[in-house]
């Protein structure tokens, strides 16, 4: 029956259901009446009613000594209903701001082996379309090193690819040797800077990335909105001022 669905579907149990059902059709009743209509033992009955009453949607009057129950007008489900929300409602905030705090926590993945390296850089590459931005501080040595100049003119090469925001912000010192590594490639941006950076770090939505080369590559992924906030915003100063 439709009611039995939409009570179920309200959070009411079965046999709360069967027995609010039986104490409609029957009225006023005693226990056994409710219990023969509902198929419930007397026991079972006695225990939903209680349910029921503390829910506000059962009541019962003693005649002779004996109680006879009665079902509450249906529509006292639609003001447990908004009682409901209204509770609910009391603890939103808190849920919420339980969530937020989820989301905020600070996680660190460290990448070690150039295997493990190529497959951040491949992941990363995949995960971010036109709409993202992919903000490097350089490297300084490693440009001589022809390996880590090769694979990092091939990310950026992909980058271009998606023609997204590509912007490499590097020490004054290196300029030459910079845009040497990066000739022909007309989608990544290039400026330069007197003062010290963060070397080799990648600044990405939601994550900041340090990285080592060497002879074996590490990268660590640091997964936060606050430190990439940080970030962001020292980038962005330093890029305002540094010239071409």
């Amino acid at each position: 029956m439709a009611e039995r669905e939409v009570l179920e579907e309200l959070g009411f149990t079965q046999r709360e259901i069967k027995v609010y059902l039986a104490m409609l059709e029957l009225g006023s009743s005693t226990v056994g009446p409710i219990a023969a209509r509902s198929g419930l033992q007397h026991s079972k009955v006695y225990e939903t009613l209680d349910k029921l009453m503390k829910k506000g949607l059962a009541s019962y009057v003693v005649v002779s000594k004996t109680k006879h129950f009665q079902a509450s007008d249906p529509k006292e489900i639609l003001n447990l209903m908004d009682e409901r929300k209204r509770r609910f409602n009391e603890v939103l905030e808190d849920l919420e701001r339980r969530q937020k705090a989820a989301r905020s926590k600070q996680i660190a993945v460290v990448h070690e082996g150039f295997k493990a390296y190529k497959a951040m850089f491949n992941r990363i590459i995949d995960e971010l379309g036109p709409k993202d931005y992919y903000w490097a501080f350089a490297f300084r040595q490693e440009y001589y090193n022809p390996s880590a100049s090769l694979f990092l003119r091939g990310v950026h090469e992909k980058l271009g690819e998606k023609k997204m925001e590509d912007r490499l912000l590097g020490h004054m010192s290196m300029k030459k040797m910079i845009k040497k590594a990066f000739a022909g490639n007309r989608n990544i941006e290039i400026r330069f800077t007197k003062n010290e950076t963060p070397l080799g770090t990648l600044v990405l939505k939601g994550r900041v990335i340090p990285m080592l080369w060497g002879d074996n590559p590490t990268a660590i992924e640091i997964i936060s909105d606050q430190v990439h906030e940080q970030y962001k915003r020292f980038f962005r100063q330093l890029w305002e001022d540094a010239g071409e």
